[in-house]
This record gives structure tokens, C-alpha cells and sequence, in this order.
């Protein structure tokens, strides 16, 4: 049950005590509780706002009832850095973009609330002027766009916050919740409308032309920008939870089970965040069309298999929209190519920086798919046949491939003392096949093991080819296969030594030696020590060099 007004005055008192001489600012219940997500064995979450707080962040639990009252403890400036600049990513602030209840300091905390989703609003209509370009100028947004869009790219870059987000907007609790936090972005929108960002139609939002052209006007740099502070904010928020989190080993224990029960949560439901673009239309003289990206796959099918009953299932997709299509008994994959500059793979964000560039256009990238496709089909390398391609709407169809990823391949196995023959084989052939891909002059450019599928006939096929062209960094195809697949795993196995070597040996057979050794090199394994373990990258680059 959520806090009663007897608990609160309990709370009231503990409260008192733990924060001893400090002065409070504002104090506030959270979370689970607040929210009507919460089980019986749920914490109360409470926020503590202190003035000249000298520990700066950090949780103090405290016996409440059969559970306990995890109290995050803060100092005000250091708040307020947090919430203007992000000096935490975020990871206090953000307690106040989620409903909660206010103990003490009602009015601060309100202002704080506001001012934090002014800076986020504004950030995100930023973001869809630097996706849409001039199509952002006929754009009508509804307010729900913002708060969906900022918590699927939020939980992109701190996946800790991504169960929170799926049970805080559930079906059972949307409706709910959903209002108490566009409270405070219906004053935040109304700010920017003050500062010309905004104007208001009907409830929705436009654009104003002149802040339209002041991004565009600075759209090379502000990409730039915004993927140093996605960074920024997810690091800093996985410091801050550190630094914040020093307890002792029963709570360490409790915390560790309580993250397990997530993850589990997480695994097995099938539950996704809603798409914020059905909240995104188009004005035009007929009126607003909502940016329904489905209905135009299925027009387009429509005109490859006009008798067919057609059906169009969405499987998500970052950057692009991606569906699989059934027209009677054929199946076909359609991927339209949007412009976003954001989240698709977060090591991309920090390796755009400078060690690699990466197309972010989604015509660009249309055309790499498409040219890239065709030239390795011409050369005997197994892709998928494209069947349908429009420039102009940024769409692309490829016949569906019955298989399985090589992420499904191996996953599960790398933790073992060794992978078994069928397992090398599939290594060895992906060595082979990138192998013959770079003798040809081109790169995949994105080879991660999500882009190949090993169908049911024992044939390896590339998947995903908006990344490739010729005369590409061939390197980095080998180190981001190696590298990305070692963040599977936690500490170097057998079983992935066996995949290591045996991507080795297939690759030497058609490819230049000299590039596993450049592969080895820390300009790559640097983009990905994010991720993977150091003794895993340590040890994959030794036997890169090794060989």
C-alpha cells in the first residue's frame, strides 16, 4: 500500500533524526511506493535535501516496519548542480520526473521539478529538429512525446532506470501516473512558449520557425554536443550511484537481490516502452497525419503482392523503425532508414568522437544498405535480396531469413570451459566471410554478432549493412565483433578463447594478418572497455597480437 498519513508522520521523525544538525531544504517519498508499482517487500524511497551536507550524495538506510526506508541524502547545491547541469547525471535530480510526494519544502521542490523538465523539454525538441531537419518545422508534438522519448533514451545509456520506466507506465498504472508528470511539464512547456521555443495549438505543440533555424543553423556541433553529454550523464550516473551506495554487507546483500529480482522482472515480460512518435504528426492542408510509419510498409507490400493478405508486426529498432511483414506465406523484413542522432548503440555515440565515423543520415545510410547489398551479392557473399527500395521515402524490403543470430549462437555458451565444434565452425565462418568482404574492398562497417544470422542451412548471411562501404577502417570490423561479443561474458573462459581463435583461423585464411594485429591495438579496445571487462579485452587483444 503507498504511505499513509501516519507513516508519513513516522517518516517525518526519522527523518529528523538521521539528518542530525544538517539544515533540511526539502525532503520528498519516491519510487515504487509512489507510483503503485510496489511489492510487499518494497522499500520506501525517500529524498533528502540538506544545506552544506558534507558526505555531498549518499543512501542511509533505516529500519520501517518489515522493510526499510532507503533515504538518499544529498547537499542542496550539489541538487541543484544536478539538476541544471547534470553534475550527477542526473541521478538525483531525476527522482523529481517520476511522481512523489512532497514531506517538507513543497514549493522548492516544485520549482526544482520544473526546472529540470524545462531543460529536458527543450533538449528533446532540440534533438527532433536535429532529426527531422526541415520537416520539423510542420511537426505537431503532444506533451507525452517528451516524457516517452526521454526515458527510452535515458534507459538506453543507465539500463538500471529501464524496469522503473516499464512498471511506472504500465497499462494499469499509465493513466495514473502519466498525468501527475505532465503537471510539471505543462509549466515547463509554457516557460519555453515565453522564451519563442514553442507556440501551443489545441493542447499540442509547434515549433517556433526561428528557434527551427537557430538549430539547424548549428546542426554539425550540436550533434557533437549532444552525444558528449549523453556520455557525460551516463557515466556521471553510475559514479554518483557508487560514491552514493557505501553500506554495509546485509544491505549490499539486499541491494544485489533486489537487482536480481529486476533483471528477472525485466527478462521475462514481454513489455516495451510505448514508441513516442505515435504521439508526432505532419500538418497539411487536409489536416495533421500521424507519423504512422506501418501504414506505409504495408502500402508499399501492397505494391509488391497486390492479392495478399498482409500483416505488419513492429521489431523495434533504435535508430531505424523495422517490421516483419507477412504477405500470405512469404516473409519479408522492412526498414525505414530516420534520421536520429542519438541512442542506437551507445559505444557508437563515444566512438563518433573520433576514432570512427559513422553515417547518420538516413539517406546515407539507405544507400550503403542498398549498394553495399548489392555489390556482395554480385561477389557470392550471402545477404539477404533486397525486393523493394524507395529513396524518396527512405525504405527498404529484404526477403525475411529463417535462422538464428550469432548473439543466439553463442551468448549462453561463453561463460563455459569451451565451445563446441558447431560453435567453432560458425566463428571460423564468420572470420572467413569478413575475410572476403574486406578482400573485396568494402567494410561492414557495424559487425556486431546481431548482424549475421546463421540460417537453417548452415549459411552465415550479413544482416545489416548502413554502416558498410568501401575503403572502410577493416580493423575495426575484427575488433568490434571480438570485443563486442567479450561484453557477453565476465571474465575471460575457455569458451570464448575457442571463439577468439577460431574467428582468427577463418579470417587468416582470406584476409591480411597484418589487420589482426592492427586490431589488437588500444585505439579499439579503448571503445569498448565501457562494456567488456578489461581482462577480457586484455586477453582478446593478446591473442590478436598472437597471431
Amino acid at each position: 500500500m503507498t504511505v499513509s498519513g501516519i507513516q508519513s508522520q513516522e517518516i517525518l521523525k526519522l527523518r529528523e533524526r538521521v539528518s542530525g544538525s544538517d539544515k533540511i531544504i526539502a525532503a520528498c517519498l519516491y519510487g515504487s511506493r509512489q507510483c503503485g508499482y510496489f511489492r510487499e517487500d518494497s522499500d520506501y524511497d525517500a529524498l533528502l535535501i540538506l544545506e552544506d551536507y558534507q558526505d555531498g550524495v549518499r543512501y542511509h538506510y533505516e529500519r520501517f516496519g518489515n522493510v526499510y526506508l532507503a533515504l538518499l541524502k544529498v547537499d542542496r547545491e550539489l541538487f541543484e548542480l544536478d539538476v541544471t547541469k547534470g553534475a550527477l547525471g542526473g541521478f538525483v535530480g531525476g527522482r523529481l520526473l517520476s511522481p512523489y510526494l512532497p514531506l517538507i519544502g513543497d514549493r522548492y521542490l516544485s520549482h526544482m521539478e520544473i526546472r529540470l523538465k524545462e531543460n529536458i523539454a527543450e533538449e528533446e525538441l532540440a534533438e527532433l529538429i536535429l532529426g527531422y531537419g526541415e520537416l520539423a518545422r510542420g511537426l505537431v508534438i503532444k506533451p507525452e512525446y517528451i516524457v516517452l522519448s526521454r526515458m527510452r533514451r535515458r534507459s538506453k545509456v543507465y539500463p538500471p532506470l529501464r524496469y522503473s520506466y516499464l512498471c511506472l507506465l504500465r497499462k494499469d498504472l499509465a493513466k495514473a501516473n502519466m498525468p501527475r508528470i505532465l503537471k510539471g511539464y505543462a509549466e515547463a512547456l509554457f516557460r519555453l512558449s515565453k522564451k519563442g521555443i514553442i507556440k501551443f495549438e489545441d493542447g499540442d505543440i509547434t515549433l517556433c520557425q526561428e528557434y527551427v533555424d537557430q538549430i539547424l543553423s548549428k546542426r554539425t556541433t550540436e550533434r557533437v554536443v549532444n552525444i558528449v553529454r549523453a556520455s557525460q550523464r551516463a557515466l556521471y550516473s553510475y559514479i554518483a550511484h557508487g560514491r552514493a551506495g557505501r553500506m554495509n554487507l546485509d544491505m549490499v546483500a539486499k541491494e544485489l537481490a533486489s537487482k536480481i529480482k529486476r533483471e528477472i522482472t525485466v527478462a521475462l515480460t514481454t513489455a516495451d516502452f510505448e514508441d513516442p512518435n505515435k504521439y508526432l504528426s505532419l500538418k497539411t492542408s487536409a489536416g495533421p497525419i500521424n507519423l504512422d510509419e506501418a501504414a506505409s510498409v504495408t502500402d508499399a507490400v501492397r505494391k509488391l503482392r497486390p492479392a495478399a493478405n498482409i500483416t505488419v508486426k513492429s521489431l523495434g529498432g533504435a535508430l531505424n523503425e523495422v517490421y516483419l511483414v507477412n504477405a500470405d506465406d512469404e516473409q519479408l523484413v522492412a526498414k525505414r532508414f530516420s534520421d536520429w542522432y542519438g541512442f542506437k548503440w551507445f559505444t557508437l555515440n563515444l566512438v563518433a568522437l573520433g576514432t570512427k565515423i559513422f553515417s547518420v543520415s538516413g539517406r546515407a545510410r539507405l544507400s550503403n544498405e542498398y549498394g553495399m547489398s548489392t555489390l556482395l551479392a554480385d561477389s557470392g557473399i550471402l545477404v539477404p535480396p533486397v525486393v523493394y527500395v524507395s529513396v524518396q521515402e527512405r525504405l527498404l524490403i529484404k526477403r525475411y531469413v529463417e535462422g538464428r543470430n550469432l548473439r543466439d549462437v553463442f551468448e549462453s555458451y561463453l561463460g563455459g570451459d569451451h565451445l563446441d565444434a558447431e560453435q567453432k565452425r560458425v566463428a571460423s565462418q564468420v572470420g572467413s566471410t569478413i575475410a572476403k568482404i574486406h578482400a573485396l574492398g568494402i567494410t561492414v562497417g557495424d559487425s556486431k554478432p546481431e548482424n549475421f544470422i546463421s540460417s537453417s542451412d548452415d549459411r552465415l548471411y550479413v544482416l545489416d549493412l548502413e554502416q558498410a562501404k568501401k575503403k572502410g577502417d577493416k580493423a575495426w570490423d575484427i575488433a568490434e565483433f571480438l570485443y563486442f561479443t567479450g561484453h557477453y561474458g565476465i571474465i575471460m573462459t575457455g569458451a570464448l578463447e575457442d571463439l577468439t581463435r577460431s574467428f582468427i583461423e577463418g579470417y587468416r585464411a582470406f584476409g591480411e594478418q597484418a589487420l589482426l594485429r592492427k586490431a589488437a591495438g588500444i585505439s579499439y579496445a579503448k571503445v569498448f572497455s565501457f562494456w567488456t571487462p578489461p581482462q577480457i579485452i586484455h586477453q582478446v587483444s593478446t591473442i590478436l597480437k598472437g597471431a
